[in-house]
């Protein structure tokens, strides 16, 4: 694991863009992302769970067992790394600022998935959007948007 940071930080890594494997590297960095937002409150619940899956195979047009199996693997990479900058920089480079927006749209709707918007989600929410490069229109919509799918009234991540 040093190797591999020791090589991304020289520039090392940009050759691996792609993952060996039945799914693209931004793809299971978007999963990898979804799960971050699940542990990152150290209380990740089946309905959290439930909807990392569902967003996955709704979002890609995933079958059930491949969203699954997306979810597997990104959840062995997720524990394999350090911090999740490899992975948001994944998705900033491969995903347009729409479809970044509507990345993070999907991690607010994870975050809001048991009902409880923990302190350390949002704080995770509002840096992922930072890097992802995302303007602060394209946060609110994202937030906003999460939001009204989950049903949740007056929320904000704006407020911390």
């Amino acid at each position: 694991m040093l190797t591999r940071l020791i090589a991304l930080l020289r520039g090392e890594l940009a050759a691996e863009a792609a993952e060996t494997g039945p799914f693209e590297r931004r793809h299971i960095a978007v999963a990898a992302l979804l799960l971050e937002a699940m542990y990152v409150d150290h209380q990740a619940t089946p309905e959290e769970h439930a909807a990392v899956t569902r967003r996955l195979r709704e979002h890609f047009r995933l079958q059930e067992e491949t969203a699954r199996q997306l979810v597997q693997v990104a959840d062995e990479r997720y524990a394999e790394v350090l911090d999740d900058w490899e992975f948001a920089e994944a998705v900033r480079v491969g995903f347009n600022p729409a479809e970044r927006q509507e990345i993070l749209t999907l991690l607010w709707e994870v975050a809001y998935a048991d009902g409880a918007l923990a302190r350390l989600e949002r704080r995770l929410l509002k840096r992922l959007a930072r890097q992802l490069d995302l303007d602060v229109v394209a946060v609110e919509q994202a937030c906003a948007t999460a939001a009204a799918r989950a049903g949740v009234i007056g929320a904000s991540g704006n407020d911390d």
